[in-house]
């Protein structure tokens, strides 16, 4: 079994996560041949101050971000 491990900040709708949740697991079916009940994924979240990148403590996420739209439309959709 493999297991999918997504840590983001909090905020997000379960919405957003369900469709996150879809594509990441479509990904990853897609590119190990596994079938989807061999597929176990789970998503923490966080404050933005538990993410550091480059240095820097990330602020609290902010819904309607204009990164979020994009990353969801080209996630594959499952067939």
């Amino acid at each position: 079994m493999s297991i999918i491990s997504c840590d983001m900040r909090e905020g997000r709708s379960d919405e957003q996560k369900r469709k996150l949740a879809t594509g990441l697991i479509e990904a990853v079916r897609r590119a190990t041949n596994e079938p989807i009940s061999e597929l176990f994924l789970v998503i923490r979240e966080g404050r933005g101050i538990n993410f550091v990148e480059a240095g820097e403590h990330l602020p609290d996420f902010v819904p309607g971000n204009l990164n979020d739209g994009a990353l969801l439309e080209n996630l594959p959709r499952r067939r």
